[in-house]
């Protein structure tokens, strides 16, 4: 079983796109099951209402990560992450380092919106994972850096503090280090927003492993 992040990421890419009809759960779902269970052992129904998803598809999700050895499944308690999925999903957060709700009405967005924190060492393409973000169900993706102890907005601003105040004091809520990303996705639902923000992460993470 690889222990490579961007192979395991890649495996899960291919779980949404093989062949027949399109699945109703993304790479995002298999991600945040991940995450799910990293804290905690969740049964099928619970893991079902969390993920938004039925539970004919949860049992889909949870069976292909069964299949490779990710989690284990305990009658009684339900899913429970294996050793080899605790290491994937401890890989997986030198990364992710922290997810939570945002607040994007200094921008005049009103929607529902999730924030992920990304440990990263650049910039990445804006405009490609902004379209990623819509394919995924976003409204619209901000994504900000940060640098010089100053958060920038790439391609619309260098330093937020002066016209987005409360938005740079919820993004130093993040531990954040040098070069550091933190994207937030709005949607009609936080649902949404999470999964669509959740996609954003997975092309950055594997532009730069």
């Amino acid at each position: 079983m690889s222990t490579d992040l961007k192979t395991i990421l890649s495996e899960f890419i291919k779980i949404y796109s093989s062949k027949g009809p399109l699945p109703s759960f993304s790479i995002s779902h298999i991600v945040k099951t991940l995450l799910l269970l990293e804290s905690s052992t969740i049964g099928r129904q619970a893991l079902s209402k969390m993920l938004k998803i039925g539970e004919g598809t949860t049992r889909t999700i949870i069976k292909k990560l069964y299949d490779k050895g990710i989690i284990a499944i305990d009658p009684v308690g339900g899913c429970y992450l294996t050793d080899y999925g605790k290491l994937i999903t401890k890989k997986l957060r030198e990364y992710v380092i922290s997810e939570k709700e945002a607040d994007l009405k200094e921008f005049g967005v009103f929607l529902p919106a999730w924030a992920i924190h990304i440990r990263s060492s650049h910039i990445p393409n804006i405009t490609k994972a902004r379209d990623i973000g819509i394919r995924y169900g976003a409204e619209g993706v901000l994504i900000f850096h940060f640098k010089n102890s100053k958060i920038s907005l790439p391609m619309i601003t260098d330093d937020i503090s002066k016209d987005y105040p409360n938005t740079s004091k919820f993004i130093r809520s993040f531990t954040l280090n040098e070069n550091d990303l933190v994207i937030i996705g709005f949607a009609k639902d936080i649902i949404t927003a999470e999964i669509a923000t959740i996609a954003i992460a997975i092309h950055i993470i594997l532009e730069i492993i």
